[in-house]
């Protein structure tokens, strides 16, 4: 997929991370190009810059972001899915056992340290290409760069919140920690290596609002809104993004504006027809921004990729062959949702069911699975991953209207959802007062079924996470464990962070 694609191994010395082996070993300060971008041309030239901007693309690419654990260890412990046992993986996190979330639990950074080194990358971006030579006939892609970085920075700084912070205004207050430490400069040598503490929640969400406004600036200046979606940040995503992280913080205006900005964008909302063979095509037509898997030696594999993860089959509708696992399959009760709204006949009105089917029986108990992830690139368990829909920004506009006392608006959208899904739309009086909110956040749940949204919402908005018995009971909002655990090498290494409460 990407033309160069580069590792800025310094990135190791990123929050102080592997600080003993990297001061004693130079080979980490070197960058080391994995194709033919030459590392004496890495950070100097357009092509450098281009090339380590891919490198951040990779690292989203990693089993503990976007490869997998994104969406797949969301899912695992909010209450939308059950744990199989086919294989063992995810079932710890599915009982929502401490210490097992978000990769910790099998690498030793986990999810922290993987994005850390990502934020890094985007710091020697931002820090070095005001002195690269661009042309005056590549400002255009200058300026797409600079987007890129500011909104890979953002994401990875708002996804690294929600793992291990509460959100603005849901602290609870005995066992807050703070934020997660923002590094804004990036480590290239011993010299540049700083151990910062955790500043407040509402700092580190200042700073992701600075970067995607700054994100949004450059991009606005480029010669087209949308020249790189969805594989690469861009303009339409950025004010996505900003929508999301609006909604976490309880910024219900900005959400509205952001929202109505990026559905104005050119990717639109698919249509009943077109919306679930949208999930077989080599791109979700409705991603303004996804992390793509194109070539075999990006293949995640039969042991950790999301088709295995969530589906025993190959194919859709061939129950004779087996592929994956299905490690993580849907709740009885997230399936009887699905299933709540039938015909005078008794046929299911929703859409979105037909996206799971009952998965073989060849490596035990036959479930029923999720089959959005299914090779989408005609290879087993490689496929792209949709980070940001945009059916999304019309439910967190709903949600917005609807704490703005604008009821109208919030069941307008929440009924575009619902009639795209084959709903039929409700009326005023159907969904009056928090009758429509909940039905707004029934949709979402249903909606992004699998694609990691229901633990972070349920999370957001201080909600109990409730589950059988067999998978552990769930959680009360004020368990300890809603929080993930910051890795020991990280505590050990910097002895400025506090591990969150309770580990």
């Amino acid at each position: 997929m990407r033309t160069y694609k580069i590792i800025l191994s310094a990135s190791l010395l990123t929050m102080g991370l592997l600080v003993t082996s990297a001061c004693t070993d130079s080979a980490l300060l070197d960058v080391k190009p994995r194709t033919a971008a030459d590392s004496q041309t890495a950070l100097t030239t357009p092509d450098g810059i281009d090339a380590a901007i891919n490198g951040i693309y990779d690292r989203l690419q990693s089993v503990v972001l976007y490869g997998r654990d994104m969406l797949a260890v969301s899912e695992a412990l909010g209450d939308n899915a059950q744990f199989t046992n086919k294989s063992g993986r995810l079932a710890n996190e599915n009982r929502n056992i401490a210490n097992n979330t978000f990769g910790t639990a099998t690498s030793a950074g986990g999810s922290w340290q993987t994005a850390y080194f990502a934020i890094n990358q985007a710091n020697l971006i931002l820090d070095n290409i005001g002195s690269v030579p661009f042309a005056v006939a590549d400002t255009a892609r200058r300026n797409t760069f600079l987007g890129q970085a500011y909104f890979l920075r953002a994401l990875l700084y708002h996804d690294l919140s929600r793992i291990y912070s509460y959100e603005p205004g849901m602290e609870i207050a005995l066992q807050d920690r703070g934020g997660v430490p923002l590094l804004l400069v990036g480590v290239a040598d011993q010299s540049k290596i700083t151990l910062p503490s955790r500043p407040a929640v509402a700092d580190v969400y200042k700073q992701i609002y600075a970067d995607l406004q700054s994100a949004i600036g450059v991009f606005s200046r480029s010669t087209a809104s949308n020249p790189s979606a969805p594989a690469y940040g861009n303009l339409q995503a950025t004010n996505a993004l900003f929508s999301r992280v609006a909604l976490y913080r309880k910024d219900y205006a900005n959400v509205v504006k952001y929202a109505t900005a990026a559905i104005g964008g050119s990717i639109k909302l698919s249509d009943n027809a077109s919306y679930v063979g949208g999930w077989r095509a080599p791109r979700q037509p409705e991603s303004l921004f996804e992390v793509q898997f194109a070539t075999v030696s990006e293949n995640i594999g039969v042991n950790t990729s999301l088709q295995t993860t969530y589906t025993t089959l190959v194919r859709v509708g061939d129950r004779n062959a087996t592929g994956g696992f299905g490690d993580l399959v849907p709740t009885t009760a997230f399936i009887n949702d699905l299933e709540a709204e039938k015909s005078a006949t008794g046929a299911v009105l929703d859409i979105r069911r037909q996206l799971y089917e009952l998965g073989t029986a060849g490596r035990g108990p036959a479930f029923i699975e999720c089959t959005k992830f299914l090779g989408k690139n005609g290879t087993i368990n490689l496929d792209n991953v949709p980070v940001i829909r945009v059916s999304e920004l019309f439910l967190n506009r709903a949600e917005a209207n609807y704490y703005l006392g604008n009821a109208a608006d919030a069941l307008a959208d929440l009924n575009i959802i619902r009639v795209r899904s084959g709903l039929p739309a409700r009326t005023a009086t159907e969904l009056a007062g928090v009758a429509l909110l909940n039905e707004i956040m029934r949709q979402k749940r249903l909606e992004f079924g699998f694609e990691g949204h229901r633990w972070f919402d349920l999370k957001r908005t201080g909600q109990n996470v409730v589950k059988a018995t067999a998978q552990g009971g769930g959680l009360v909002y004020t368990d300890f464990r809603i929080l993930a655990n910051i890795p020991v090498n990280e505590l050990s290494t910097n002895k400025n962070v506090k591990q969150n409460f309770g580990y």
